[in-house]
């Protein structure tokens, strides 16, 4: 028998609410009809005030086929756009297109892409790029390689595109000729990009003729010392440089830098196996105006010189504010923390130079049968907005350093049950959950677990790494969390679900029928019967993307294709990463025989 108490509050609120709209109603036929104003007669300027809020595509879909004024406002407009075409249907872009992009090119200003279908659609023939002559920003991810050198080649037409983001959707042959299209491009300020390379870190091999006016650059794929020198030497106006993996050339040199980089003023550098000696000389040569460095290291304790960092900064880093570091290291101490005196580190980046700046360093050390693995720390690196929750340890702040709740953090990442127990502290802002790959249950509910550290009914995205999640906790923690519309889980993790499978559970049907899960991603690997089942748990899915490694691939996407109609009706984007050749065809010649 359906349960109506639960429905009291919202049938008041009905009531209420019709009652003010017939009032509302009455008041408005009392007006006389000349002082009565309806929406149609709202200036043009005023819609255009309201579309800027809204998706380009969001309002084309509400407006474009409504009547012929609309249409016009849309059509006929010099105002810019701003064009997402990342999650959409091929259907739905071959209309927008052809009403909306092919007629405007000259007007839209930015343009973010992730659909390799659409890239073909959008530039062809490709020189058709320099059509679009407003363009200031482009966003490419997740796009087939082998279109870059094209559409780059055209770019250099478009002299006011400032910002480029590139994140090709497989590895490159060759970096080198992406790099130097990069370079060349004319007006470009801002550039983020992830070229990984088939072939491994080759040198860079870039004409000294080119000077690139890039301010801002974002690195996100290997990139050595040596290269890393080189690719400075062709942006002398450079503001602002993230690298997020920088690796040993294995060099026994160290490399030198030409102080080129008057402008550079914000550094943020995650260093693996890079010694203190090969990264001083950047330090001495290229951040004499630096205010802000960030830089993650291992395995050289020279990090850890706290008179050593302060001559530095002192002599080559005067206007440094900002001095967040982290470094790791694993040791054979033999369980004896002693052994490598942190609490003397500790004490030495506590003297007035760093009091002073208000730079505080804590370390934490875990301790293992025949290594301990050591975080040595900025506290202001932890005024970031993701923590992580590990295992008890030994913790050591310096006494200088007022630990404060840390309200900030939005990503909590909880290593295993034992540090919730021992957790003495409250996120109230978290907003996103991560049960990492260590995560082991015992007989503890983990709604109970999780409720005391954070507010679960504010949870919008779960991430699942752990692989002895059962389906009845899955489906009690998902009870929990109401305004959770993001899942990701590697497959592995579910993989007993069999065993104490609920799924016709009053409780799994009402979550099924409450959730509003949109999107889903499921990594590391791909088991058919857990995806039906988190199909069957969240009919709500508009986005899905799964990674296919094993047998059966073909299977697995005819099975989710053949679900879009009756158990995905909201479904608007699907993506089967590392998907081989041979299926990706099987796939397009299945789709196109059914029309």
């Amino acid at each position: 028998m359906e349960q109506t108490k639960p429905q009291r509050r919202t049938n008041i609120f009905d009531y209420w609410s019709i009652n003010k709209r017939m009032k509302l109603t009455e008041i408005i036929d009392r007006l006389p009809i000349h002082s009565r104003t309806k929406v149609e007669n709202l200036a043009n300027e005023l819609f255009y005030e309201i579309f800027s809020y809204l998706d380009l595509y969001d309002v084309y879909k509400a407006f474009y086929n409504l009547n012929a004024r609309f249409q016009n406002l849309l059509i006929n407009s010099t105002l810019p756009l701003n064009v997402n075409l990342s999650t959409m249907s091929r259907k739905a872009f071959q209309s927008y297109h052809r009403h909306m992009i092919m007629s405007n090119k000259h007007r839209i200003a930015s343009m973010s892409i992730s659909n390799p279908f659409i890239v073909d659609l959008v530039f062809s023939p490709v020189r058709t790029v320099s059509h679009y002559n407003r363009l200031e920003m482009l966003v490419f991810n997740q796009i087939k390689s082998k279109y870059l050198i094209n559409i780059l080649h055209y770019l250099s037409y478009l002299p006011d595109l400032k910002s480029l983001t590139i994140i090709p959707a497989d590895e490159l042959s060759n970096r080198n000729e992406v790099l130097v299209k990069i370079l060349s491009l004319p007006g470009l300020k801002y550039c983020k990009m992830s070229l990984k390379e088939r072939s491994g870190i080759n040198p860079l091999t870039i004409p000294s003729t080119i000077t690139s006016p890039l301010e801002h650059l974002v690195i996100d794929h290997d990139m050595n010392f040596r290269q890393l020198k080189s690719l400075l030497s062709y942006v002398p106006q450079l503001r602002h440089l993230t690298c997020y993996s920088v690796v040993s050339s294995y060099s026994s040199s160290s490399e030198t830098f030409t102080d080129l980089l008057c402008n550079l003023t914000h550094v943020s550098l995650q260093m693996t196996d890079i010694l203190f000696n090969s990264f001083e000389p950047m330090i001495r040569d290229l951040f004499h105006h630096l205010q802000v460095l960030r830089i993650s290291a291992n395995r050289d304790s020279e990090y850890l010189n706290a008179d050593r960092w302060e001559r530095l900064i002192t002599s080559f880093i005067p206007q440094l504010r900002v001095f967040d570091m982290q470094y790791t290291d694993f040791g054979r101490f033999d369980n004896d923390p002693n052994q490598y005196n942190y609490d003397s580190i500790l004490n030495k980046f506590g003297t007035p130079f760093w009091y002073q700046r208000k730079w505080f360093f804590g370390y934490r050390l875990e301790q293992g049968t025949y290594y301990n693995h050591v975080t040595f720390y900025s506290r202001r690196s932890y005024r970031k907005k993701q923590y992580i929750l590990y295992k008890p340890a030994i913790y050591k702040m310096h006494r200088n350093y007022q630990i404060r709740n840390i309200v900030a953090v939005d990503h909590l990442i909880v290593c295993n049950e034992e540090a919730v127990t021992n957790c003495q502290r409250h996120f109230p802002n978290v907003t996103q959950l991560t049960l990492a790959e260590n995560f082991r249950t015992n007989s503890v509910c983990l709604r109970t677990l999780f409720k005391r550290i954070v507010p679960l009914n504010q949870i919008t995205a779960l991430v699942i790494k752990c692989d002895n999640l059962y389906v009845d906790e899955l489906v009690n923690l998902l009870h929990a969390m109401p305004s959770i519309h993001t899942l990701t889980y590697e497959d592995r993790s579910l993989k007993d679900m069999e065993d104490k499978s609920t799924g016709q559970s009053d409780l799994f049907q009402l979550v099924r029928s409450t959730n509003t899960i949109r999107n889903v991603t499921i990594t590391e690997g791909f088991v058919l019967k857990n995806t039906k089942l988190i199909i069957s748990l969240c009919p709500q899915i508009q986005h899905l993307t799964i990674c296919q490694y094993g047998r059966n691939t073909l299977t697995s996407i005819q099975f989710i294709l053949s679900k879009i109609k009756s158990d995905l009706p909201r479904l608007c984007s699907f993506r089967a990463n590392h998907t081989p050749k041979t299926v990706v065809a099987s796939i397009k010649t299945m789709l196109e025989s059914e029309g």
